[in-house]
């Protein structure tokens, strides 16, 4: 059996003495030292590992966490902080624009002189883009309509009538009303009315091309192309389609129908922003355009308008009846202009739409009908002007 006890003394250790035997008092002493040391080392461990104390108990099983709750909060303060950076960058970028603030005085300030509620701006000051360029001080704008206002009749300048823009901007010399001055920054609802105001604009920078107007024709271009510009300004009209029609109106029943009409205030300019024109009426125009334009444009038929029944009173029955001779008078019709035939049908159809009795030339009218009876391929055409007469009655019903 190996001894393994520890030498006290000798060249193995000191626990031998010199003649090899053990030292009982020293071997006990090693021993407690050797086991306080390995508790001195294991209490070191014990404080690297816990921290002291040792291990400690288990605690009390923490409440479950509501997750949902705590990720909608978390939305939340996300949201805000967006909406919060969103706000800052669109006023950056609206104040980006302004290149003159104006205080109560019209002189140049600094943004923070103006208080925000006393901000405002006027459309009709917009630039081209749509970009709000001088803020006012609201105090100075109210002075000076009120100076406007109070000034005696003989000293006014300027004419206020319905609603019409009536005070001059100081800054633009632009026309401007009371309506037209909005809050800044501008709200959703004035945003909404700067988008309608750049569409008109680029309405507007279309009329000159989509209405096809002959450049030798200066009375048109003076008057047709302004007075459509106005509507767009006004808002009557406010889409391509309506200018494409009212080009329709123009070629077909000639500068004098748009601009004047039968009566006094009877253009069909006018009448086509009332929403007096259908779609029949329309249809009639471009299906029918030289059978509309022999009958209404009085620079070719020769006669006064009104002497007819305005086109836009012409009932669909009655419009679906006269289209069908564009086959026989159109551009590429059965009958070439100028013939005797060709005119027939035209005085024919003049009777349909005349502005009064026409029985008294009833016996007239049908003599010059009987003309196509020798020819057996105008039949149907001779039984359907035959009933002139009875169209004639539905107009005259119609327009009454």
């Amino acid at each position: 059996m190996a001894d393994n006890r520890v030498r006290l003394y000798g060249q193995n250790g000191p626990g031998l003495t010199r003649n090899y035997a053990y030292n009982s008092s020293s071997n006990n002493n090693s021993n407690n030292n050797g086991r306080s040391r390995e508790a001195r080392e294991l209490n070191n461990l014990i404080h690297r590992i816990y921290g002291g104390g040792g291990p400690q108990s288990p605690g009390r099983k923490p409440k479950a966490v509501n997750v949902s709750k705590y990720q909608k909060m978390l939305n939340n303060l996300e949201n805000k902080n967006k909406n919060k950076n969103n706000n800052s960058n669109s006023n950056s970028n609206s104040n980006k624009n302004v290149v003159s603030w104006l205080n109560s005085n019209m002189a140049e300030s600094k943004k923070n002189k103006i208080p925000k509620n006393k901000r405002v701006f006027l459309l009709t000051d917009l630039t081209r883009n749509g970009k709000i360029k001088h803020v006012w001080d609201r105090r100075f704008l109210n002075k000076f309509i009120e100076s406007a206002e109070t000034l005696p009749v003989s000293r006014r300048r300027e004419v206020r009538k319905n609603n019409d823009p009536f005070f001059t901007s100081p800054l633009t010399r632009n026309k401007f009303s009371k309506n037209d001055i909005k809050a800044y920054p501008p709200t959703n609802a004035t945003k909404g009315i700067i988008k309608q105001i750049m569409n008109r604009r680029v309405l507007e920078s279309k009329v000159n091309t989509l209405m096809k107007i002959n450049n030798r024709d200066y009375l048109a271009r003076s008057n047709i192309l302004d007075t459509i510009k106005r509507g767009i300004r006004k808002g009557d009209i406010t889409t391509e389609k309506q200018l494409e029609e009212l080009n329709t109106i123009y070629q077909v029943c000639g500068r004098e129908m748009f601009i004047v009409g039968h009566k006094r205030n009877g253009a069909y300019y006018t009448a086509y922003v009332d929403g007096k024109f259908k779609p029949h009426h329309m249809k009639f125009m471009k299906d029918a355009p030289t059978v509309v334009s022999k009958l209404y444009d009085p620079f070719i038929t020769r006669n006064k308008a009104s002497g007819t029944v305005p086109l836009y009173k012409l009932p669909s029955s009655v419009v679906k009846y006269l289209s069908q001779f564009e086959k026989y008078v159109g551009s590429n019709g059965l009958m070439k202009p100028a013939t005797r035939g060709y005119n027939i049908i035209i005085r024919v159809l003049r009777q349909v739409v005349r502005d009064g009795y026409v029985n008294y030339r009833r016996k007239q009218t049908m003599g010059e009908i009987s003309a196509f009876k020798n020819n057996s391929k105008f039949s149907d055409l001779v039984n359907e002007l035959s009933e002139y007469y009875n169209w004639h009655e539905t107009v005259r019903n119609a327009s009454s």
